[in-house]
């Protein structure tokens, strides 16, 4: 994936809230 996309931007393509993402990123769940 070429493209970088903001938090905000990302979780709306996947369908959940950005807090999430940012618990996943703290939880070791994203790379």
């Amino acid at each position: 994936m070429s493209k970088y996309y903001s938090i905000h931007e990302f979780s709306k393509i996947i369908g959940v809230s950005a807090q999430t993402l940012r618990n996943w990123d703290a939880n070791g769940k994203l790379h």
